[in-house]
This record gives structure tokens, sequence and C-alpha cells, in this order.
């Protein structure tokens, strides 16, 4: 039984479920990806590892999370979602405890791969999104844009509590309390919040009001058709979607990751360049709600053209090294594009793919974006070793943006309205 029936609150019971998958993806993110920094120089001096080495098991983590998010997917749509978040949060801190006691660097990496990041997944953005596509339709964008914060969120809550406890207790110790916290608390969102459709408790997506038609239906019938692998792989809006978004995701990152060693050798002082991350970084978040919002209104392919264009636009701008201040605006207005990519993309698989194969779909192009990500990370570092500045790869990348361009003009229009009540 739910802990928070909508009869007595009068708020729709998925805005309930949005609060516990948000948190969920806030510690998922929040405790790995943003907070991943703070671990570098611990490792640094407890095992005499170069940077470089130390900063192999972010690319480890992205790795494990890519290959095991199409299995994951499957499970969401196969089986209990709410198990797969029970499980995950599990799973997620068991794998925080084993990197904290591992004794060497090779138990540390298998532990990060096959345990902390599968966890992860499992109660990340992948599970936050499926949930939220199934139960909402006419305000799904909204539902996405608010769940997509939460990865921001994680960054500015927990990376300052993690920083603390590293301080405070040693860096081995922080990871295990970072897992009582998930445990604890996602765990309990996960057993007594989640739900894994509306009709499990009496619901249609959105709160709507059961129709006559309704009651022949089975009640936990997921809605939207169910598409195999070999269906998914043959289809030409699948390629394009993931490879428009991939490729977007991979220059955008790529870009933030370069932000400050491209703005200080530019002559700008640490603290600007920080404020550069720090502006993009906040329009992320602005992004996210409004590019959601958008979502239920305009046509999403119109949406991601619109961040491949901001996108490109940041691109040119650093290529001309511009001042400091004209610097400050493009970053933001890039920021609104890196934030509002993650709800489209979520609200356009829900369009074509519908959601009973969400996590199905949104899963198997995981990998993509994994591919992409990690080898436009690589490239930039390689290409600025080579070349002695950032020109060459981000012209390069200008390239990479037209073509994800290209793969978005491709996408089918809709042969009808996105689903809604």
């Amino acid at each position: 039984m739910s802990i928070v029936p909508q009869a007595a609150t009068g708020l729709y019971y998925g805005w309930w479920l949005v609060l516990a998958v948000f948190v969920g993806e806030m510690f998922a993110i929040g405790s790995t990806t943003y907070a991943f920094g703070l671990f570098v120089k611990p490792l640094e001096q407890e095992f005499g590892i170069s940077r470089g080495d130390a900063n192999k098991g972010l690319a480890l983590f992205i790795v494990g999370m890519g290959l095991s998010a199409p299995l994951i997917g499957r499970l969401l749509d196969r089986r209990s979602a709410r198990g797969v978040m029970l499980f995950g949060a599990a799973w997620m801190a068991l794998g925080l405890v084993a990197v904290a006691l591992a004794p060497t660097l090779g138990w540390m990496a298998l532990a990060t791969l096959l345990v902390l990041a599968s966890g992860a997944a499992m109660i990340g953005p992948l599970t936050a999104n499926t949930l939220a596509s199934r139960w909402f339709e006419r305000r799904r964008g909204r539902a996405l844009g608010v769940v997509a914060v939460g990865t921001s969120v994680g960054g500015t809550l927990l990376v300052p509590l993690i920083a603390y406890n590293i301080e405070t207790f040693g860096w081995r110790q922080a990871l295990m309390i970072q897992a009582g916290l998930i445990v604890l608390i996602v765990g309990a969102l996960a057993l007594w919040v989640v739900r894994d459709r509306p009709q499990d408790l009496g619901l249609l997506p959105d709160g709507a009001a059961p129709r006559p038609e309704d009651a022949a239906t089975p009640a936990a019938s997921p809605s939207g058709p169910e598409w195999t692998l070999g269906r998914l792989l043959r289809q030409r809006d699948f390629w394009c979607i993931g490879l428009s978004v991939g490729l977007t995701f991979a220059v955008t990152q790529s870009v933030l990751a370069s932000l400050v060693p491209y703005a200080t050798d530019a002559g700008i002082d640490a603290k600007k360049a920080a404020l550069l991350v720090s502006s993009l970084s906040v329009c992320s978040i602005l992004g996210k709600l409004l590019f959601g919002a958008l979502a239920e209104r305009i046509d999403k392919r119109w949406l991601l053209l619109t961040v491949v264009a901001f996108t490109l636009l940041q691109l040119v701008t650093l290529i001309a090294q511009p001042d400091f201040a004209w610097l400050l605006v493009i970053c933001g207005l890039a920021g609104f594009a890196l934030g509002g990519e993650l709800p489209v993309w979520a609200a356009i698989i829900a369009e074509r793919f519908g959601p009973r194969s969400f996590g199905t779909v949104m899963g198997l192009m995981n990998p993509i974006n994994m591919i992409c990500s990690l080898t436009a990370i690589s490239y930039v570092g390689i290409a600025y070793d080579r070349s002695g500045g950032y020109s060459q790869p981000f012209t390069v990348f200008l390239g990479v943006a037209v073509l994800a361009a290209v793969m978005t003009v491709l996408i089918r229009r809709p042969s009808a309205p996105a689903a809604g009540r």
C-alpha cells in the first residue's frame, strides 16, 4: 500500500514517484560522476599513481553503466521496476563498500566496473526516466524535466557532504557512509513510494479519471507496442535518435571537461574560469525544466536541433577566443542545451516507441552514448597534446555536431501527435 494516498493529499501520486526517482538519480550521479574528482588526490597519495591512472576510474564507471544499461532496461520493462530499484540501491551500496575495502587498484577497478556502475544504473537516470514516462503522458515533458534536475542537485548537495566526510573521516570511510545513506534513503523510497505503473493503484497516467472502457483492461497493462531487439535495430529512428543524442552528448561533455584549462590557457584566471562552469551548470538546470515543458508543445526534433545549434554556437565562440564577458554569455546558452537534451531525449523515446518498451530502448541507446563520449573525451586530450591548443579538436567537434544535426533531421516526422489525454 502506498504511503501517500492520492485521495488524502489531493496530489497525483505520480509526483510522489517523481520525487522518489529524483532522489535515486541524485545519489546515483552525485555520489559518482560529480564526486569522482574528490577521490583523485587521495588515490594518488595512497597508491602512488599518476593523475591519468586515477582518472581511469571514471572511464571504468562510464563503461560499466553503458554495458549494463541494455540488460537493466529490459528488466525494467519485463520485471518490477520497484524491485530493480530496491536491488540497485543495495548493489550500489555494496559497490561503494567494495571500493572502500579494496586492498589493490585491481580489485577497486573490478568493483567499480561490475558492481558500483551497474548499481548506479539501476537507481539512476534510466530507471527514473522509465518510470516517469509510464506515470505521465500529457505532462510527461514536465515530469522528465524535473527528474533530470536530480543529477544537477546531486552534484550541488552531495559533493560538499562527501568532501566534508573525506576530510573528517578519510576517503574509505566517506565511501562507506555514502553506501549507508543510499541503502537507507533510496532503499526506503523504493520500498514505500515507488510503484511500477499508475494502474497498480487504480490510476491512469497524469491522474486522469478511469473511463468505462478501461475496466476491461488488466490493471497493470502497459501501454504501447512491445519492441524486440531485432525490431529496434532495424528501425531508422532508433539509430538516428541514438546517434543525434550520443554525438551531441559527446561534444558537450568533452567541451565541459576542457572548459577550465581552455580558459586558463587564454589568460583567464582560475576563479573566472570556474565561473564559466558555474554559469553552464546553473543554466543546465533551467534548461532541463524549460525544454521538458516545451517537449509537450513543440516537435521534439526541433528541440533536439536547438540543442545542436547552441552546441555549434559555443564551439564557434570558443574557436574565436572572445573576451570573458561574451564567453560567459555563450556558456550560459550552451548550458540550456546541455541540460535540455536529457528530457527531450527521454520524451522522444516515449513518443516514438511508447512507455511499454521505454527501458529497453533507452538502455540500448546508452552504449552508443558511452562509445561516443569516451571517444570524444580521449580525442580532445590527445589532440591538445599534439597541437598545443584546443582549436583543432573544437573544429573537429564542429563537424561532429553537424553530423548530429543531420541525424536529427533524418528522424521521421511523428505519424500522430504525442500521446496524451
